[in-house]
């Protein structure tokens, strides 16, 4: 079989992207271009890799196999870049990482960081919702994922780098805020905030309502911590939150919290990575500067 870096490139963006027209707008190349590349990849593998059903473009069962070796080859490609790139000095390559929407409260600084110390490494960084993250690292497409709620799947390890403790916001003139409440059921009353379904943040409120015994009125469920926020700060109810992502708020007098016994919730953020893929050298860097950092130095500094 004699197929190229570039068929290999664009098979698997054709893979990701589902169509041929959207793989060509991603690869800033013409549909035709695209469709000549698959035809003769193709013809050189000696098989159909994929089927078109209908407007639906799915991989053969040799498609699907034929994607597992390129994702392999792929990441043992950039692996050996970089190792090169070590031998000769110096460190460059890529890292690409996914992560929970959340963590741009804080992630962007420590990227800014790690790229001020080796200037020639490309970072890609993707953020998202929960199950997307998770998506995109089963399918091999980022090196890392970031979530504060993790899998329990055995094939993910999953390292905790800072804390993230979560408390219950609420609008800054709201009568409980000046209060230490002895528990949770002292909001059983209160409308509540809920992030989308599959929400990391969602799913540790939902654990903690179903323990109280409260069944919560719901007046709104949003997609964004940002919209959260804006919600809580309009008064339309309250929400349990990372504090991380409350600084400017906070600090601002834009938003209170309500003191509970046991609160602020204990929660972490980790580092994910898949068990069965090769780490390659910069992201074993980024992983060292994450875990070695002072836990300060990752957030960012809001003044008054």
């Amino acid at each position: 079989m004699k197929f190229t870096l570039h068929q290999i490139h664009i098979f698997k963006e054709v893979a990701h992207r589902g169509s041929i027209t959207r793989a060509a707008e991603a690869l800033f190349m013409t549909q035709p271009a695209v469709s000549i590349q698959m035809k003769q990849l193709q013809k050189a593998v000696g098989i159909p890799l994929i089927d078109i059903i209908g407007r639906q473009l799915q991989l053969t069962d040799a498609g699907k196999e034929f994607l597992e070796l390129c994702n392999s080859f792929t990441e043992r490609l950039n692996h050996f870049d970089s190792r090169i790139s070590q031998l000769k000095g110096g460190l460059r390559g890529k890292l690409t990482i996914s992560a929970a929407s959340t963590a741009k409260y804080f992630l962007p600084y420590h990227l800014g960081r790690f790229q001020k110390k080796y200037d020639q490494i490309d970072i890609s960084l993707k953020v998202t919702n929960r199950n997307e993250v998770l998506k995109n690292l089963e399918s091999y497409e980022y090196d890392l994922a970031i979530l504060s709620q993790i899998p329990d799947d055995p094939s993910i390890t999953a390292v905790p780098f800072l804390e993230n403790p979560l408390v219950i916001a609420a609008h800054r003139s709201h009568p409980l805020r000046h209060k230490t409440l002895k528990s949770l059921n002292e909001l059983s009353g209160e409308p509540f905030i809920f992030r989308e379904k599959g929400s990391g943040t969602r799913m540790v409120m939902e654990r903690l309502l179903k323990r109280a015994g409260i069944q919560p009125k719901i007046p709104m469920e949003l997609g964004t911590n940002e919209a959260v926020k804006q919600a809580i700060m309009a008064g339309i109810g309250i929400s349990l939150i990372s504090e991380l992502s409350l600084i400017p708020e906070r600090a601002s007098g834009r938003i209170a919290t309500i003191d509970i016994e046991d609160y602020p919730v204990e929660s972490s953020w980790y580092y994910l990575y898949n068990k069965n893929r090769l780490v390659s050298p910069v992201t074993q860097n980024f992983i060292s500067f994450l875990s070695e950092s002072n836990p300060e130095n990752l957030l960012p500094q809001y003044s008054v």
